[in-house]
């Protein structure tokens, strides 16, 4: 019996990185042989001592994480892999069947569970799909398996109705669950790696519709999922063959991403000659997790260098997100073996080891780099962010699936196609280009720095919100019509509803219709995004500020004020209600300077001075 334990584990063992080429596929393939016999041993004689044996060696040893950096569809594997994992730890004597019941004429009620809301790429990108959801449509509940014990996790906490901590069993875990009587449960951590809480919560049925969300890198392939949620940007023609669940499409990219409730300054400032970098080098940056820079990807980067002679590659590889080890040494060497064979010294590479506090301090790095380079075939999405934010010029390699099309999504949001290569030549290309060619660099920049200064959608946590929770409305109403069966099979994927507010005109007008039914605050969250869109429309600054006065927000009223008048001093309506709310509040010279400007429009164009502010901008004098 024991040795069925040791060879399964020798199976399934997890490689710590790929060496050479062709083994990331070469490991797929293996894995999907050896799930398919264990999957078939398991279902024909799951009670032989030597089979639970094999199974539950299996479960200490395998992660789905090495199968990433294949390519093409993973579906198979995870469909085995959840009929193992059902095997040994979903089965109940009694199943459970949630109350399933119309939403109409009340609340959702939706929880979010997280093995912990601390700051971690998961929940940056799981916060934006909550922290904005409408309180009367739903009744946000997060659960975690940790207390809220970091910023980032108490602002989460504040964004939502409720936050409970499971206990540390799993019946229990199911039970207060399952008490809570949910009608959605979305899993917002990666389901399809290791087997850990929520791996083992995510193969019950809990609630009536159960989601992943875009933490988990490939389809769950759990009988028990019957969502996933992607974007329209992020997934190919056909992509719905990729997933046992029922797909679901956001307009534009899967992600969206909030980093603000923690943000940290740097703790220091990097210059070239930290890391020994010419200054006039032009420099390659990445920081692309170690295990996505597979042997493949060093040999483009490599034929790169070799192409443009005066390059460097400034890599920052071992982020603490994947695991807290990594082979430091071997990745060196062998990265070093490729640029040789390539003629490439390997004083060009460098690499940094070091860990730093918060993501602002990997910004700074950055920043030392021309050109970022992008991973294939599973390429960044976080990672991503840092460089535009930056206005670095990014070089994206756009494959098939969900995992490689991540980061392209992004670009495409920005209008930044051109910065999207299809295959290994054009990487090299555009690659190429953007280091020989100095001015289209700046241009690049520029163009970048633009779009990302009028506020991209993945940026924008109110349209990931209102998205999110009409894609959860629309799936709960078919679940509700169809049932659970014909929702599955259904082949179409899944779209938001058109008339999701996402745009500053329709931001505005929604939020006029808000302030008609008394929701000022809810009003304010949509003209505060919609200044957001059109940072230099002095009509949403004005509505914005009678709406922060209806909702008893005088300063901040008055703050909205001031940036329309800096964009355009001639708007007398404005500095009539800038004067007033000043002496509400004291601000007896800025009521005083607000006065005199008016006396001197007045003098200029006495027809331009009204008696009152429009309808929707007046206030309690």
């Amino acid at each position: 019996v024991w040795l069925w334990g040791d060879y399964t584990r020798w199976l399934f063992a997890v490689p710590k990185g790929f060496t050479a080429p062709g083994q990331a596929e070469r490991y797929a393939a293996h894995v999907l042989r050896h799930l398919e016999m264990l999957a078939r041993l398991l279902e024909r004689n799951g009670g032989s001592a030597a089979i639970r044996t094999a199974g539950e060696a299996y479960l200490r040893t395998a992660s789905g994480i090495p199968l990433y950096f294949a390519l093409g569809s993973l579906r198979r594997h995870a469909e085995l892999r959840g009929r193992i994992l059902q095997r040994l730890l979903g089965h109940e004597a009694m199943p459970y069947l949630p109350l399933l019941r119309a939403r109409a004429g009340r609340r959702l009620r939706v929880a979010f569970l997280n093995r912990h809301f601390g700051p971690q790429t998961e929940t940056y990108t799981t916060l934006p799909t909550f922290e904005h959801l409408d309180p009367e449509r739903f009744e946000v509940l997060l659960y975690s398996l940790r207390p809220a014990d970091s910023p980032l996790a108490e602002y989460c906490r504040s964004r939502a109705h409720e936050f409970h901590v499971l206990p540390s069993e799993l019946a229990a875990q199911l039970q207060t669950l399952r008490a809570a009587d949910l009608d959605v449960l979305v899993f917002g951590t990666n389901v399809t790696a290791t087997v850990h809480e929520v791996t083992q919560l995510a193969l019950h049925r809990i609630a009536p519709l159960q989601v992943v969300n875009n933490s988990s890198c490939i389809t769950s392939g759990f009988a028990a999922i019957d969502l996933y949620v992607s974007g329209a940007l992020t997934e190919s023609a056909g992509a719905a063959a990729h997933f046992t669940e029922r797909l679901a499409l956001l307009p534009g990219p899967a992600h969206a991403f909030n980093y603000e409730p923690d943000r940290q300054e740097p703790t220091r400032r990097w210059t070239r000659a930290t890391f020994g970098l010419p200054e006039d080098a032009v420099v390659f940056v990445s920081a692309a997790n170690y295990f996505k820079i597979i042997p493949e990807m060093q040999e483009a980067w490599a034929k790169l260098l070799a192409a443009v002679p005066n390059a460097r590659l400034l890599v920052h590889p071992f982020n603490p997100n994947w695991t807290s080890s990594y082979p430091i040494t071997r990745f060196r060497a062998g990265f070093e073996r490729v640029l040789a064979a390539h003629g490439v010294g390997s004083e060009r590479l460098v690499i940094s080891s070091g860990r730093f506090p918060s993501r602002t301090d990997v910004k700074e790095l950055l920043q030392l780099g021309d050109v970022y380079l992008d991973t294939f075939p599973f390429g960044g999405v976080n990672s991503l962010v840092d460089p535009l934010e930056l206005g670095l010029p990014v070089v994206a390699w756009e494959g098939d699936t969900f995992r490689s099309r991540m980061g392209a999504a992004l670009l495409r949001s920005c209008g930044l196609e051109e910065l999207i290569a299809g295959n290994a030549e054009s990487y090299h290309r555009l690659a190429g280009t953007l280091a020989h060619d100095r001015g289209q660099r700046v241009a690049c920049r520029a163009r970048i720095e633009a779009a990302m200064t009028a506020g991209p959608g993945f940026m924008d946590t109110l349209a990931a919100s209102d998205t999110f929770g009409a894609v959860l409305e629309t799936a709960f109403d078919e679940l509700t019509t169809f049932g659970a069966d014909e929702f599955r099979r259904a082949k179409a994927p899944l779209r938001v509803p058109a008339d999701v507010p996402i745009d500053a005109v329709s931001r505005m007008m929604h939020a006029r219709a808000l302030l008609n039914a008394g929701r000022t605050a809810r009003a304010v969250e949509y003209l505060l995004a919609a200044v957001a869109n059109a940072p230099g429309d002095v009509t949403v600054w004005l509505e914005l500020a009678g709406a922060l006065v209806r909702n008893q927000q005088v300063p901040q009223a008055i703050q909205a004020l001031e940036t329309c008048l800096r964009i355009d001093a001639s708007q007398v309506g404005a500095w009539q209600m800038l004067a007033d709310l000043a002496g509400q509040v004291g601000a007896t010279e800025i009521a005083s300077d607000a006065q005199e400007v008016l006396r001197q429009l007045e003098d200029a164009n006495p027809t331009t001075v009204p008696d009152f502010a429009p309808a929707h901008l007046q206030f309690e004098r």
